[in-house]
């Protein structure tokens, strides 16, 4: 395929991909949400807020050339904050965590879902062991052409649940940056995409994300569900009390995260010294 069939094809399986089109966002009407619900959401979601740059910054170590770093240095300085008065995404994200109940010394202690742990973790190990390009599908189209129809769902639900505008702007300006993101991605994509191999492996990072992304979504459901559940019988037991006990805070799980850098000799060694 020429570039342009391959990421018009690419974009058509996005759009209609699980990850994407979960229940937990689209039954936003069917299935309202309260904002005890968008607590919990908010405590499963941030983490991967606060790491998203992480991922952006490990693929510029990876990147091949100078051309092949432009999109992910400008998809960076939005994220530090460019457009967003100065406030990084996470920084921008804890405007609507306090509006959900939660105060800042409690968000490196809340327990997370596995999915959401594995989530962060499968992305790490993507554009860390993968080549560069399953990297970028992963962070480009995986990301930036899901996210706006997503967070289209959610703010549909967020503003059912009465959060005022100024709470989530978050979503909302994420959601426009990334239409600009997805812009310059395209044309990131029309020059590396060129050959069978090139696109077989962005579409392979593409799936790897959105695999893991609606793994995330069916454990946040988990999250809500049980919340529900304690809410409205704190007498019953959850059928997910079990494994809550192994799971990990934000704070564990960053201990747990370790990057490497090999040094290599500065001279050729000699055989036999």
């Amino acid at each position: 395929m020429t570039p342009t069939e391959f990421l018009r094809a690419l974009h058509d399986e996005v759009a209609t991909h699980a990850g994407v089109g979960h229940s937990l966002l689209g039954r936003m009407e069917i299935d309202p949400k309260k904002r005890d619900d968008f607590r919990i959401f908010s405590g499963q979601h941030y983490p991967l807020v606060g790491t998203f740059t992480r991922y952006l910054e490990l693929l510029l170590l990876s990147a091949p050339s100078s051309d092949a770093k432009v999109w992910l240095a400008k998809v960076l300085v939005d994220e530090y904050g460019e457009r967003s008065a100065g406030q990084d995404h996470a920084a921008h994200y804890r405007i609507f965590m306090r509006a959900c109940g939660w105060r800042d010394d409690q968000l490196d202690s809340i327990s997370l879902h596995p999915a959401v742990t594995g989530f962060i973790a499968d992305h790490l190990r993507i554009c860390i062991e993968e080549p560069f390009l399953v990297g970028l599908g992963a962070v480009g189209p995986g990301h930036e052409w899901a996210i706006p129809t997503m967070f289209h769902d959610l703010l549909r639900g967020l503003r059912a649940a009465g959060f005022a505008e100024s709470e989530i702007e978050y979503f909302t300006l994420h959601t426009e940056q990334d239409i600009d993101h997805a812009a310059w991605l395209e044309e990131a994509l029309a020059r590396f995409a060129t050959t069978p191999e090139a696109q077989e492996q962005v579409r392979r990072g593409c799936l790897l994300s959105l695999a893991a992304r609606e793994r995330l979504w069916w454990g946040i459901a988990d999250k809500i569900n049980a919340g529900r559940m304690r809410a409205r019988l704190p007498w019953a037991v959850s059928s997910t009390a079990g494994s809550e006990q192994t799971e990990l805070t934000l704070r564990e799980f960053r201990t747990g995260i370790r990057f490497r850098c090999d040094i290599p000799a500065t001279v050729r060694s000699q055989a036999g010294v």
